[in-house]
């Protein structure tokens, strides 16, 4: 089956208009499995079979995924989630660059923190998000024509989970820090799907806490609807689940919460950790990998042939990348710089390869760095270099540090041992020496290399902005900042929030 997504757009008075919280994801083969009838309906018998609703279900995970298809391709969790979020955690100048020429002037809005209504990448993310939302909802409405009890328990956790981690990934980015202002309304949240186009009108504005709440709901009914499943190293399952669980217990510093999603992962046995090298850029999963987004030659978010997905900006190598991301070679190891943290000289995560050619492959690379070949006064980062390999999205090693910091947070007068353990299994994985309890002054200084740990080992995945603001809120530490060198800024600014795009607040009638 090919899978197609487009773009609702009804014939209103002889002119075509563009339907922001309206917009229908179509797919199908033959048929579109939404159709806009003559009346404006959507048509409400199509979704009347268990095989048609699994392919709308691809067709969810198709757009969750960002697979590009054309300019407005490469957005949600295979690409604008992760880069939006990294480039609103650095300062341009001091630990990254972001070259404008090569990557576009609308992603350099988020470096610079000077974020237009009218910016292309949040109306384009948003309006995205909200025609996955509107198909789950659909799903989900009709579940019960699945024949299948068995399918329809999975069919149901699935889409519920799709629609869980898209309501917290909104949250996170268009919304204040949980616990920071949780009566602020900051989206709409739909759970009802739009059939009709009388149906449209203007959204109410649910608040930080309702979205969160939404969110959390939807997996935690998700996770139990896929429990008996157990694992599936491409689609959605229970220890996805479980994952994005422990992420909003974690950002809402629901530490022991955050603890048992933690554990219920680790101590399944399902995943194991692999060197941190190879943790990406593979064809499929790798070991560590509890949700990856899976990518084709095919179907993929995008390279610098399409000028969208990860690759295009990550990568500097012809064969994938545009090399707009740069880190400053001088400043990657730098003690001035509270976010570019230090790698010891055996650690694999702060490696550079400066021999790398025009003629260089990516299957070459073993370095987590390169010297970029757009400007060689600066590095690649090598995490993402083909559209066609797996990109993970949650992995063992944050498990592991997620559930060390939250045992921490519980007693933090202590070295618990599990803890030191999760974080020396993130140390050894990178080639670095283990610790003992006694190599530190306090448990407090434990804490410290927990943080340090963290930065390390996801540098480049889009955690940094959100773990800034959680540190900042729960510790009320002004030290905990983005940027330096005089050009900090204080993580829960709100010009850090994604605004509501224009094109959507336009529709909007008082």
């Amino acid at each position: 089956m090919t899978t197609l997504r487009k773009t609702m757009k009804l014939n209103i008075t002889n002119r075509i208009a563009i339907i922001g919280l309206a917009t229908v994801v179509l797919f199908g083969s033959c048929d579109n499995l939404l159709d806009i009838e003559a009346d404006g309906t959507i048509s409400g018998d199509v979704l009347n079979n268990t095989e048609n609703i699994e392919q709308a279900l691809v067709g969810a995970y198709y757009s969750l995924a960002g697979y590009a298809d054309g300019s407005e391709g490469g957005e949600l969790l295979g690409g604008d989630f992760v880069l939006i979020a990294e480039l609103l955690s650095h300062q341009n100048g001091t630990e990254l660059r972001w070259d404008s020429f090569l990557g576009g002037a609308t992603y350099a809005d988020f470096m610079d923190k000077d974020i237009l209504l009218t910016n292309i990448r949040v109306e384009s993310n948003w309006r995205r998000a909200y025609e996955v939302i509107n198909l789950v909802n659909n799903i989900l409405a009709n579940i019960e024509n699945v024949e299948s009890t068995t399918d329809r328990a999975r069919i149901e956790g699935e889409a519920r989970a799709i629609r869980g981690m898209l309501y917290f990934e909104m949250a996170r980015l268009w919304g204040p820090q949980f616990g920071e202002a949780n009566t602020t309304e900051i989206l709409p949240v739909l759970t009802d799907p739009i059939t009709d186009i009388s149906q449209i009108q203007t959204p109410t504005l649910s608040t930080v806490s309702q979205v969160y709440t939404q969110a959390e709901n939807d997996l935690m009914a998700a996770a139990t609807s896929l429990m008996p499943f157990g694992k599936n190293s491409t689609r959605i399952d229970y220890y996805a689940c479980q994952g994005y669980l422990c992420r909003i217990a974690m950002q809402k510093s629901d530490f022991g919460t955050a603890e048992t999603h933690a554990d219920n992962i680790i101590s399944s046995n399902e995943f194991t950790m692999t060197s941190h090298l190879d943790a990406f850029n593979n064809s499929e999963n790798s070991t560590q990998d509890i949700f990856a987004i899976q990518q084709t030659l095919s179907n993929n978010s995008g390279d610098r042939t399409t000028g969208t997905g990860l690759p295009a900006f990550y990568s500097s190598l012809p064969e994938s990348g545009l090399g707009a991301i740069a880190v400053f070679s001088t400043l990657l190891n730098s003690a001035f710089l509270e976010n570019s943290p230090s790698f010891a000289a055996s650690d694999t995560r702060g490696t550079v390869d400066a021999t790398v050619t025009e003629s260089t492959t990516s299957d070459q690379l073993s370095t987590a760095f390169y010297t970029n070949l757009a400007n060689p006064l600066f590095l690649s980062p090598s995490k993402f270099q083909r559209a066609d390999r797996v990109i993970p999205i949650i992995r063992l090693a944050e498990m592991h540090l997620s559930r060390a910091e939250a045992i921490f947070e519980s007693n933090t007068a202590i070295i618990d041992p599990i803890a030191l353990a999760d974080l020396n299994a993130v140390r050894s994985n990178a080639g670095i020496n283990t610790l003992v309890a006694g190599d530190f002054a306090s448990s407090l200084a434990f804490y410290d290399s927990l943080v340090l740990e963290r930065k390390r080992e996801f540098m480049f995945e889009g955690h940094l902005l959100h773990d800034l603001k959680r540190w900042r809120s729960n510790l009320d530490d002004s030290s905990i900042i983005i940027g330096g060198f005089g050009g900090s800024k204080n993580p829960l600014d709100n010009d850090l929030i994604l605004p509501l795009p224009q094109t959507e607040t336009d529709t909007w009638t008082d």
